[in-house]
């Protein structure tokens, strides 16, 4: 058996990520397609998430958005060490720059005239400090940014060590104020773990591929995932009484070094399951499924314009039954959102953002 997984089309695609990341990105639009109802926004409203809607979301939320920063160290790995694209750090800043601060600033632009402008409170320096960090969902853009700076030098020093990985880890589950930080940074220390936790995993895949890849060590992964999320969400989610700061200290970092482990399990869980299939030599997935690979950008940038907008200045909240409206919302969200998402690409201004 062919056990290496990064076939590849004309295009050098790596086959596990053409499958993952529309995935996670589905998963993304489905979470905010729940979650954007409750929150207030401009027009407050009085919604409550069902219960057993509530579960569905703390299921899939563990590891969403955490795969997708992974995939890109997993991508960025895969291009160093097989491909031996090897940037000198000014064009690949220009690279990414391009790639990820402009379209944050231009989609910025409207997302905070279209949700966040008030006039009365509007200032300056306020509007400045929410365009440069990210307007709305566009945060994962600029930390991204400064993600991938870190990876560039750790691969460009050849610092990459199992010593890096629990450094990282040690540093993203310490409670310390670092969402005080603006132009994205200050989720940096989080997201940094999983972005080279991905470039440290298409190191060692082989660590999986030869010695775990079956169904049952995936179904494996699957149950303690969902054993740790009800952890997670019984015995750990509320904050107790703690008089000293030590004790809260502590008591926050437990609970981030919990999200931590449920993240990863999470991550190896859908890692392993799709390496079942792509790990086969004759394995070729769709051209849909290659396709809609390249709208995931599209779909993740348009789908939050389109929930907000529906969720807090239609009146379809208060309208449709509470059970129906997310999944009314998910709908709408995925085909408007693949739709502008495809006109966009028909354009060159298109394609130079988000192609």
């Amino acid at each position: 058996m062919n056990t290496e997984p990064h076939k590849t089309t004309e295009k050098r695609l790596l086959y596990e990520v053409s499958l993952i990341r529309p995935f996670v990105i589905f998963l993304l639009v489905v979470m905010h397609s729940f979650t954007k109802i409750a929150e207030g926004g401009l027009r407050s409203n009085t919604y409550q998430l069902p219960e057993i809607y509530q579960w569905f979301c703390h299921l899939i939320s563990g590891f969403r958005i955490e795969t997708i920063a992974l995939v890109a160290g997993y991508v960025f790995a895969y291009q160093s060490i097989d491909l031996h694209r090897k940037y000198e750090l000014k064009p690949f800043v220009v690279k990414k720059f391009k790639r990820l601060i402009l379209p944050m600033l231009f989609f910025g632009i409207f997302y905070y005239v279209m949700f966040l402008y008030i006039p009365e409170t509007f200032s300056v320096s306020g509007f400045l400090l929410k365009w440069f960090s990210g307007c709305g969902h566009l945060w994962f853009l600029p930390m991204l940014f400064w993600c991938f700076m870190a990876i560039w030098l750790i691969d460009h020093f050849h610092l990459s060590s199992w010593k890096t990985l629990v450094l990282l880890a040690i540093i993203a589950v310490l409670p310390l104020p670092f969402y005080k930080l603006p132009l994205g940074l200050s989720r940096l220390p989080h997201f940094l773990f999983f972005v080279y936790g991905g470039y440290f995993l298409y190191e060692h895949r082989h660590l999986i591929l030869n010695h775990s890849l079956n169904i049952k060590t995936a179904l494996s992964l699957w149950v303690v995932y969902v054993f740790w999320i009800i952890i997670r969400q019984t015995a750990l989610e509320q904050t107790p009484n703690l008089s000293f700061n030590l004790g809260a200290f502590i008591w926050k970092g437990l609970q981030n070094s919990v999200d931590l482990l449920i993240s990863c399990i999470g991550i190896l869980a859908l890692y392993t399951s799709i390496s079942i299939k792509t790990i086969h030599s004759s394995f070729i997935p769709p051209q849909w499924v290659i396709r809609s690979s390249d709208y995931c950008y599209g779909v993740y940038v348009f789908h939050q314009f389109i929930l907000v907008y529906l969720y807090h200045y239609t009146p379809i909240v208060s309208k449709i039954n509470s059970h129906i409206i997310p999944w009314l919302g998910l709908t709408i969200a995925l085909l408007a959102s693949w739709c502008l998402t495809n006109l966009f690409l028909r354009t060159r201004f298109g394609r130079y953002l988000i192609g």
